[in-house]
């Protein structure tokens, strides 16, 4: 098994325990696709609290929520809060926590599967979720971005390969992440975001909120990114930093 069928297996695994009896969780009024549009030469930052990861191991272990919300809110537009236990050190009780201390849009950041997970989201304060096409069937993904829908719920839907794009293309999506990173591999090829971006045809890439994803760690690198990327999501730049609030400052102040 990949990296990524063995913690989509897992997840699955969790998903099966939650409860059918969940209430039905208050419905989202966030426009999270608004919040991730691009407004001037910079684009948006998806700010992520991430203790560890698969690639890297240890980043930040004991970091806690208010830690990161510190340091972070000043710059992001949105907060994606790893949930997974296992490979990146999450819980649920984090998202619930980022919501208590922010009221920025939050972004839950697992291996979703199943709509209980979605629900679940909800109900600790997540405005969006993500959806990795690589993990799901068509049919998978349709009835999860309709269930996010009716929770007024915009998912975050990421791709990491040509054929995925294209598969992701032919649904009604507004939201689409490109990760550089492959996810059965773990190594990163930081062309990927654009290569895949030029492949959309240019009035959709327009339509989109286009999010780039993985490997960013420089001022340089952000900039270089085209007008059409509206937001980039980093995590591990800033967690392996030793000062993560210089780090934030140095490419966004």
């Amino acid at each position: 098994m990949s990296v990524l069928e063995k913690i989509v297996a897992q997840s699955r695994h969790r998903a099966a325990l939650l409860s059918n009896t969940l209430a039905v969780p208050q419905k989202c009024t966030t426009d999270f696709a608004a919040a991730l549009r691009r407004r001037n030469k910079f684009p948006r930052l998806i700010a992520e609290l991430k203790r560890k990861s698969p690639s890297k191991g240890e980043l930040k272990a004991g970091i806690a929520v208010e830690e990161a919300i510190k340091f972070y809110e000043p710059y992001a537009a949105a907060l994606s809060i790893l949930t997974e236990p296992e490979h990146f050190m999450g819980s649920i009780d984090d998202l619930q926590a980022a919501r208590a201390l922010t009221a920025l849009p939050l972004l839950r950041k697992d291996f979703i599967v199943d709509a209980k997970q979605i629900d679940e989201a909800r109900a600790a304060g997540a405005d969006s979720f993500l959806l990795i096409a690589a993990s799901l069937s068509d049919a998978e993904l349709q009835t999860l971005i309709a269930h996010g829908r009716a929770l007024g719920m915009e998912p975050l839907v990421e791709v990491l390969t040509e054929a995925e794009l294209h598969r992701c293309l032919a649904f009604d999506i507004r939201i689409l992440g490109i990760n550089n990173r492959n996810l059965h591999t773990l190594e990163i090829d930081m062309r990927r975001s654009l290569s895949l971006a030029q492949l959309i045809p240019p009035q959709r890439r327009n339509e989109l909120v286009l999010v780039a994803e993985s490997g960013y760690e420089t001022r340089e690198q952000i900039l270089a990114l085209p007008e059409y990327f509206d937001a980039v999501l980093i995590g591990t730049g800033f967690m392996q930093s030793h000062d993560p609030a210089a780090k934030l400052r140095e490419i966004f102040g």
